[in-house]
C-alpha cells in the first residue's frame, strides 16, 4: 500500500504542471506582455519535453528503479518552477518549463511503474487509480492556482508548482525502494520498441483514448461557445467534464478489470463506442443539453481502459516495464502535440469545428476497432497467437 500511495503522489505532483500556466493565462500574459499564443506555449513545451524523455525515461526506471526515478522527476519540478518564479522574461520561462516537462514525462511513467509493486491491489486496479489521482493534479491546478494568483500574482502557477512537488517528494520518500536492473541486461533499443506490434497497439489505443480526449478537451469550450450559445463560464464547466469523468473513471475502470479477466475486452469496447459516438454528436449540431451529455461520455471514454492499458504495456515486456510503458506513452503525447493545433485549424473551416470534431469521432472509432481485440487479450495474461505479429523482437 507504501508503493501505490507514493507512487500516486508522484503522479500529482508532476501533473500539476500540465494545467498550471493555464490556470492564469491572462495574468501571465499582462506580466510577460506577449499575447495568449506564447502563453499556450508555456503548455506545449511540456508536451514537447515529455517527447524527449518518455523512452530515455523508461529505460532509466528498469535500470536504476521507479522512486528514485519518482524523486529525481519531481526534484526536475521543483527546480523548474523556481526558476520559473525567479527569472524574467518568457524565454527564460519557456526553459523553466522544458526543465519541468522532462519531470512531468519521467515522473509519470515512473509513478506508472511504481504502483505496479503494490501489494494487496491488482495490476488493473492500482493503476486506475494512478490514472484518477495524476490526472486530478491538472484539475486541482485550475482550481486552485486562480485563488492563489489573487494572492501573490504572476509567479502563483510555479510557487503551487514548487511547493505541490516538494509536499510529493516528502510522501514518495516514505515509501518502499525499488530495485533497478530489471531489464537483466541491455535493455531494448529504441528501434525495437517504436516496432514492436504490442506496444504499437497499445500506444494507437492510448493516442485513440487519452490522446484524443485532449485534443478534444482543447477545444470543446470554443464549440460550446460558437455552436450552442454558451457563455464562457457555462462553456467550461461543460467542457470541465472531459477532466472531471476522467478522474472517476479511470479508477472505475481498473477496478472492474482486476475483478474479471474479460473485463478488459469489454471496456475497450465500451470506451470505443462512447468515445466515437460523443465526437460524433459533438460534431452534430444537437441540442445543448445532448453537447454537454457528449462531453461527459468522451471523458468517460478516455478513462476506462487507463488500467487495462497501462497494465498490458507493462506486461508486454516484462523485463523492460518503464521502456514498455515510456514507448506506449510517446504515441498518445505526440498525438497531443500534433492533433490539438489541426484541430484548432478546423475552426477557420464551415461548420465552426464541427469538421475536426467528426474527424476524430471517425479515427477513434478506427483505431479501437483495429486494435482492441488483440489489447484485451494481453491485458489478460494470454499468450500471444502465433503469427499475429506480436513476438518479442530481437534486441
Amino acid at each position: 500500500m507504501r508503493a501505490l500511495i507514493a507512487g500516486c503522489a508522484v503522479g500529482l505532483g508532476v501533473s500539476w504542471n500540465i494545467a498550471n500556466t493555464g490556470a492564469v493565462a491572462e495574468t501571465l500574459s499582462r506580466h510577460y506582455a506577449v499575447g495568449l499564443g506564447v502563453i499556450g506555449l508555456l503548455t506545449s513545451i511540456v508536451f514537447l519535453a515529455e517527447i524527449a524523455i518518455m523512452i530515455p525515461g523508461g529505460r532509466a526506471i528498469d535500470r536504476w528503479g521507479a522512486r528514485g526515478a519518482g524523486l529525481l522527476a519531481l526534484a526536475a519540478c521543483v527546480a523548474g518552477n523556481v526558476l520559473a518564479a525567479t527569472l524574467s522574461g518568457v524565454a527564460a520561462a519557456l526553459m523553466a518549463r522544458f526543465v519541468i516537462g522532462l519531470g512531468v514525462g519521467l515522473g509519470f511513467v515512473a509513478g506508472s511503474i511504481y504502483v505496479q509493486s503494490a501489494r494487496h491491489v491488482s495490476g488493473a486496479a492500482a493503476q486506475g487509480l494512478y490514472g484518477g489521482i495524476s490526472l486530478a493534479g491538472g484539475g486541482l491546478a485550475l482550481a486552485i492556482v486562480p485563488p492563489v494568483d489573487a494572492w501573490i500574482g504572476w509567479s502563483s502557477p510555479y510557487v503551487t508548482g514548487a511547493v505541490v512537488a516538494t509536499v510529493a517528494i516528502g510522501v514518495a520518500c516514505l515509501g518502499p525502494a525499488t530495485p533497478g536492473g530489471a531489464a537483466g541486461g541491455e535493455p531494448p533499443r529504441v528501434r525495437a520498441l517504436l516496432t514492436d506490434r504490442r506496444i504499437v497497439r497499445l500506444g494507437v489505443l492510448h493516442s485513440a483514448t487519452f490522446g484524443f480526449s485532449v485534443v478534444l478537451g482543447t477545444w470543446i469550450v470554443t464549440l460550446l461557445e460558437r455552436t450552442a450559445g454558451y457563455g464562457s463560464a457555462a462553456a467550461g464547466a461543460a467542457g470541465a467534464l472531459v477532466l472531471v469523468m476522467g478522474v472517476v473513471a479511470r479508477p472505475l475502470g481498473g477496478w472492474l478489470a482486476g475483478r474479471r479477466r474479460d473485463a478488459g475486452a469489454r471496456l475497450i469496447a465500451v470506451s470505443v463506442v462512447l468515445g466515437a459516438a460523443g465526437g460524433a454528436v459533438l460534431a452534430s449540431g444537437a441540442p445543448a443539453a445532448v453537447l454537454v451529455l457528449a462531453t461527459a461520455a468522451v471523458g468517460l471514454a478516455a478513462g476506462l481502459p487507463f488500467g487495462p492499458v497501462f497494465t498490458a504495456a507493462a506486461r508486454s515486456l516484462p523485463g523492460s516495464p518503464g521502456a514498455a510503458v515510456g514507448a506506449m506513452n510517446l504515441y498518445a503525447v505526440i498525438t497531443i502535440v500534433i492533433g490539438a493545433p489541426l484541430l484548432g485549424l478546423a475552426f477557420s473551416l464551415p461548420g465552426d469545428g464541427r469538421i475536426g470534431f467528426a474527424a476524430v469521432a471517425l479515427l477513434w472509432a478506427i483505431a479501437g476497432a483495429a486494435t482492441g481485440r488483440g489489447v484485451a487479450d494481453m491485458e489478460e495474461g494470454r499468450p500471444p497467437v502465433a503469427g499475429d505479429g506480436m513476438s518479442i523482437p530481437t534486441v
